[in-house]
């Protein structure tokens, strides 16, 4: 049976903020060798890795201008959640949501 997995991007919210919502949902750190590096097949490591009761995410984070003539930033978060279950993920990723797209969570 195949994992069912899902991309995510969120942009402006600080990433240690979404580290604690994955942290309140039971993640914990794995280890992420070699952060932002990339592999031989050009696929960029990810900055770095959580895992849950049946779930994993991973993600990168890249700062993008806002504007070309100006020197404003915001962050950009590429997640990818995996889980054994579509149903599994739909529920993990619907109670990250509530706290990602509201500001303090």
């Amino acid at each position: 049976m195949a994992q069912a997995v899902r991309e995510l991007i969120l942009r402006g919210v600080p990433i240690w903020l979404l580290r604690r919502y994955l942290e309140q949902l039971g993640a914990r750190d794995m280890e992420s060798p070699q952060p932002g590096a990339t592999d031989p097949d050009g696929v960029v490591r990810p900055d770095a890795a959580m895992s849950g009761d049946g779930w994993t995410v991973l993600w990168r984070t890249e700062r993008r201008s806002m504007h070309p003539r100006l020197p404003t930033q915001i962050e950009e978060h590429y997640f990818t959640f995996t889980s054994a279950t579509e149903e599994e993920l739909e529920a993990l990723l619907e109670r990250f949501m509530l706290k990602a797209q509201r500001g303090g969570g």
